[in-house]
């Protein structure tokens, strides 16, 4: 189907990507995408009734499937109601798009109505967040976009004007699916850091697997593990869809919300592994005096050295 603008090319990238629907609400600065979408007919477009639900939407489609997500807001108040779903998404890391529809670029900076400045206000819940100020520049930033929220696994911006979204669109090739990086990287620990911590394993009597999200899709692995080892387990939240069922091992979830014989059963046992790929706790204190008591090794398997605060 022929591209005429940057809407269209917007679409067909987001058709290249695998995207099936997008959740939000129409307004005056998305009518070049809902319009695009209308003409293309390949993808879905789900009425909400508020911003805040398309975002959560979103997330709900991207923890389900694992897959890209997209929500989208009009300018002013319109995306701004997206930031409480955009927050869940990113900590929850599942990727979701969101697209941030902006006021008339020549408007910017003038003080019109409704003005906001997305690209600003929704840095802290994304790995990626650009303006699209020119044309040109949306091939590469809706690119850079997609693979920033499946590659990082998180939330990633895009705010364009409704203007520049009507513009004619640059004559390039839309990248290829391979090329847009829509497999998540599989991450495994070096075979040395594996070997030292089987053989700290081997010499304890007492141990405790603490599990998060890093171990989904590991179920099965997970409770040979844990019959090997005649180990409890103990889950974050992050790790209760993932590590809860089918498991005879489980002693519940600790954290906030857990209970408290996870502060007993941790203080018990020669070494604690925190099996997991991200299990960050809210607060130093619940860190520090009550999750890692002195005196106890506490190995860990993780992908981001900030699990480790």
């Amino acid at each position: 189907m022929a591209i005429n603008n940057i809407a269209d090319l917007f679409v067909a990238t987001l058709e290249q990507a695998g995207v099936k629907r997008i959740f939000g609400i129409v307004g005056d600065s998305l009518n070049g995408l809902t319009e695009a979408l209308r003409n293309r007919g390949t993808i879905e477009w789900v009425h909400v009734r508020h911003e805040e639900v398309a975002a959560f939407a979103a997330a709900g489609e991207a923890q389900i499937t694992g897959d890209l997500a997209v929500c989208a807001g009009s300018c002013g108040p319109g995306n701004l109601h997206l930031i409480n779903g955009l927050f869940d998404a990113h900590r929850s890391r599942v990727p979701v798009l969101a697209i941030a529809a902006q006021i008339p670029s020549a408007e910017i900076g003038g003080g019109y109505f409704q003005e906001t400045h997305p690209e600003n206000l929704f840095r802290e819940c994304s790995h990626y967040c650009e303006l699209v100020s020119d044309g040109s520049q949306l091939p590469y930033i809706l690119e850079n976009a997609i693979r920033a929220a499946v590659g990082l696994r998180g939330v990633a911006v895009v705010a364009i004007p409704g203007d520049v979204a009507l513009r004619r669109a640059p004559q390039r090739a839309i990248t290829t699916s391979l090329g847009l990086a829509l497999s998540a990287p599989k991450i495994a620990p070096r075979p040395d850091d594996l070997k030292e911590l089987a053989s700290m394993l081997n010499a304890a009597e007492r141990i405790t697997l603490f599990c998060g999200r890093g171990c989904a899709g590991a179920h099965a692995q997970l409770m040979r593990l844990a019959e090997t080892l005649k180990s409890p387990i103990v889950h974050a939240l992050g790790g209760k869809e993932h590590v809860e069922y089918d498991n005879p091992y489980d002693v519940g979830m600790t954290g906030f919300i857990g209970i408290r014989c996870h502060a007993r059963l941790r203080r018990a046992v020669d070494v604690g592994h925190r099996f997991s790929l991200q299990a960050v706790f809210p607060g130093r204190r619940s860190n520090r005096a009550n999750r890692y008591p002195s005196g106890k090794s506490w190995p860990a398997l993780q992908a981001r050295p900030r699990l480790g605060r």
